[in-house]
């Protein structure tokens, strides 16, 4: 799984192709049924580091 998430730039640098970051807006059970939605932060994008 380590190959699938891990590559390379043509650099040779590290690029972690996944990763979640979330804000959560309400406690409680989830359902099946819940809507999820999803906010692209502003352009440009910038690559964050590992902490």
């Amino acid at each position: 799984m380590r190959a699938a998430l891990l590559g390379r730039t043509d650099a040779g640098g590290l690029v972690r192709k996944a990763g979640v970051m979330a804000v959560v807006h309400a406690d409680g059970a989830v359902r099946e049924s819940d809507a999820i939605t999803l906010e692209l932060p502003p352009m440009p994008h910038a690559v964050l580091l590992p902490v």
